[in-house]
C-alpha cells in the first residue's frame, strides 16, 4: 500500500487495526495496531510547530508502507502542543483521554525532542505502525548541544543533495541537538562574489534554514585570519606560525591592510547570514589559521587575541543576539596561560571557551564547551570503510569532560559516524550511558528484534577499528597537504570479523525493505563486509571490496571528494 502525507503534516492518519489498552503507571502499553492515528496541532500553531508535525509525519511515512488519510475522526490521536513549566527545552509524553498520546513541549524545541522520543520508542514493522510506549517527562542536562558539519573538501555536507542534508538536520534535531554549526571556508573561492562562493553560501543557507524551521539554532565557525584564494600576496600570513592545516591564503592581521581585509570579509558574511539569526560564532586560532611574523607570534596568545577581539565586536554589532565562542584548539601551554592572563585583565571578548576536556579552569571563568572528534580517529580515508561506531571511545571522552563542560559540538565530516552522533546527543541530554542509546538507536533505525545481535556486531566493529593501508592503490590517497596517517599500517587480526558479517547477513534477511535499503543499514552492512573480506584477503581489497567502496562513494555523493574523504576505489 502507498503512503500519502497530508499537507503541512498537521494531520496524518495511519490505517491499522485494533484498540488501545489501559495505561499502567508511568508507562502506557501501546497496542500493536490501531484503527487510525491522527497527528494534530493547535489551530493557531506556529510555523515551527507545523514543521515539527511534518517531520513526525514524514518519519512515520518513510518507515512504513501504510496508506494515510486526513479525513474523519480517529480513535488514536497524537496531539502536539506546548506548555511552559516542564523545563527549558524539555517535553512530556502522556496518555490522551479517548485514546492516543499528548506530546507536550515546554517550548517549540521541547516539542521536537518529544516527537523524537515518541518516534524512537515506536515500531514500524510487524505489518503496521505500533505507537511508542514511553511516558514521562525529560529535560536536557546541558544547554549547548551542538553538532558541527565540516562543509569542505567536497565531503557529504559539501556535495550531497541539499534536500538530503536538510532531512538529516531534522533527524539530528529529533535526537536532541539544538545547534547546527557550519563553516564558510573561504580558501576555496576567489572572493565573496565568486559564483562558486555565491552557490556555496546558498547551499549553507538552505541547510541552516532547515534547522531554523524546526527551532534549531545555527552558528558559524570562523578562522580568525582566513582569506580567500585570491587574497593579496602582500598581506598574507607567515605560514611558519600555523599548526595543523596551512592555507597560504590566510592573512597577517598585524598590518592595517590585513586587519581591514579580514574584518571586511567577515562583515560581508555577517550581513549575509543575519536573517538566520545565528546563535553562535566561534573564532578559531589554528588548523587552519595562524601567523608566525614578529608582530603576531605567538599567535594563540598575541595576534589571535587581537584580531578576535575586533571580530567579536563586529559580530555583536551585526548580529546583536550572537554569543561568541573562543576556541583554544592547538594552543600550547604558554598560549593557554596567555589567554588566561588576557581574559583576567579585562572583560573577555568571548562568552564561552571551546576546550574539550581541559582539567584547568576556563580563561575568564567562562563556560566551557567541548569539541569531541568523532570522524577521523584511526581511519583513512575518513569513512572510507563504512560506518564507524566508536561508542566505547565516546563514553571515555565524555566521562573525562562531562563535569567541566556545558555541552559541545562533535566534529563531523560525514554521515558514517551517525551512531556516535546519537550517542553524544544523549550524553548532552542526560548523561545517558552509550550502551542505552545504542540499544534505542538499533531498535529505531534497524529493528527491535535485532538489538542483541547488532550490539554484538558494533562491539566487534569498534574493537577492529584501526588504520588500513596497502601498497599500490591506497598509497596515493592523501590530503592536499600531503598527510597520510595510515601509511605502512600492517593488517590486524580483526577477531570476530567473519561472525559480525554473518550476523548482519542474517539480520538483513529479516529486515523490512525500507530498512534494508536505508543508508544507515547499508553503511553498517558494508563495514562488516569490508572487515571480513579484507581480513580474508590479507588486508588487500578484492572485487567485493571494490564494489562496496563504489556503493559508499554513491551514498556519500563523494565522486569528486578529496581523497582523504573518498572511499579508496581507484
Amino acid at each position: 500500500m502507498s503512503f500519502r502525507i497530508a499537507a503541512m503534516g498537521c494531520l496524518v492518519t495511519v490505517l491499522t487495526g485494533g484498540a488501545p489498552r489501559a495505561a499502567d503507571g508511568n508507562v502506557f502499553e501501546c497496542p500493536r495496531v490501531v484503527d487510525r492515528v491522527q497527528v494534530s496541532v493547535p489551530a493557531d500553531a506556529s510555523p515551527v510547530i507545523a514543521n515539527i508535525a511534518a517531520v513526525l509525519s514524514r518519519q512515520i511515512a518513510q518507515r512504513t508502507t501504510l496508506q494515510t488519510t486526513a479525513k474523519g475522526d480517529a480513535p488514536y490521536v497524537l496531539e502536539l502542543s506546548t506548555l511552559a513549566g516542564i523545563g527549558a527545552e524539555g517535553f512530556r509524553i502522556a496518555d490522551r483521554p479517548g485514546g492516543g498520546v499528548r506530546i507536550i513541549g515546554n517550548d517549540e524545541r521541547g516539542l521536537l525532542y518529544g516527537a523524537g522520543k515518541f518516534l524512537r520508542t515506536s515500531r514500524y514493522d510487524q505489518g503496521g505502525f505500533t505507537p511508542g510506549s514511553w511516558r514521562g517527562e525529560s529535560v536536557p542536562l546541558k544547554p549547548v548541544r551542538g553538532i558541527y558539519f565540516a562543509t569542505h573538501f567536497h565531503n557529504y555536507y559539501h556535495d550531497g543533495p541539499v534536500e538530503e542534508i536538510q532531512r538529516y538536520v531534522e533527524e539530528l534535531g529529533l535526537w536532541g541537538y539544538n545547534t547546527l554549526m557550519v563553516w564558510y571556508d573561504m580558501h576555496h573561492f576567489e572572493g565573496f562574489s565568486d559564483p562558486k562562493a555565491v552557490e556555496f553560501r546558498s547551499r549553507l543557507h538552505a541547510i541552516c534554514e532547515a534547522a531554523r524551521k524546526v527551532g534549531i539554532d545555527v552558528g558559524f565557525g570562523l578562522v580568525a585570519n582566513e582569506g580567500y584564494a585570491n587574497s593579496p600576496a602582500a598581506i598574507r600570513a607567515d605560514v611558519s606560525g600555523m599548526r595543523g592545516a596551512k592555507f597560504a591564503s590566510d592573512i597577517c592581521t598585524a598590518t592595517q591592510d590585513g586587519r581591514r581585509y579580514v574584518l571586511g570579509n567577515f562583515a560581508q558574511l555577517f550581513d549575509w547570514c543575519a536573517d538566520l539569526n545565528p546563535r553562535f560564532v566561534w573564532i578559531w586560532p589554528y588548523d587552519s589559521g595562524g601567523c608566525g611574523c614578529v608582530q603576531c607570534r605567538p599567535w594563540g596568545s598575541n595576534g589571535f587575541l587581537k584580531i578576535s577581539d575586533a571580530i567579536a565586536s563586529l559580530a555583536r554589532q551585526k548580529l546583536p543576539a550572537v554569543k561568541v565562542i573562543a576556541s583554544t584548539w592547538f594552543l600550547d601551554e604558554s598560549e593557554w596561560q596567555g589567554v588566561v592572563d588576557a581574559f583576567g585583565e579585562k572583560n573577555p571578548w568571548a562568552d564561552l571557551i571551546l576546550a574539550e576536556g581541559s582539567i584547568r579552569p576556563a580563561p575568564g571563568n567562562l563556560p566551557m564547551v567541548g569539541f569531541p572528534e568523532i570522524s577521523m580517529h584511526e581511519t583513512f580515508p575518513w569513512g572510507g570503510f563504512g560506518a564507524t561506531p566508536l561508542t566505547r571511545r565516546a563514553q571515555e571522552q565524555w566521562n573525562a569532560a562531562k563535569q567541566r563542560v556545558a555541552g559541545g559540538f562533535p566534529y563531523s565530516e560525514g554521515i558514517y559516524e551517525d551512531i556516535t552522533k546519537a550517542v553524544y546527543s544523549q550524553f548532552y541530554w542526560g548523561d545517558r550511558p552509550a550502551e542505552e542509546t545504542l540499544k534505542e538507536y538499533i531498535s529505531f533505525e534497524y529493528s527491535p528484534d535485532a538489538v542483541a545481535e547488532i550490539m554484538t556486531v558494533i562491539s566487534t566493529l569498534e574493537r577492529n577499528h584501526h588504520w588500513r593501508w596497502w601498497p599500490g592503490e591506497l598509497e596515493g590517497v592523501k590530503l592536499d597537504l600531503d598527510w597520510f596517517p595510515s601509511r605502512g599500517a600492517a593488517p590486524q587480526p580483526d577477531p570476530g570479523a567473519e561472525d559480525a558479517y554473518a550476523i548482519v547477513k542474517r539480520v538483513d534477511s529479516r529486515l523490512p525493505p525500507q530498512v534494508r535499503c536505508s543508508w544507515r543499514w547499508r553503511l553498517l552492512y558494508l563495514r562488516a563486509l569490508l572487515d571480513a573480506e579484507l581480513k580474508a584477503n590479507g588486508g588487500i581489497p578484492n572485487d567485493r571490496c571494490r564494489e562496496a567502496f563504489a556503493e559508499l562513494i554513491s551514498i556519500y555523493h563523494a565522486q569528486n571528494a578529496n581523497p582523504a574523504i573518498r572511499p579508496p576505489l581507484p
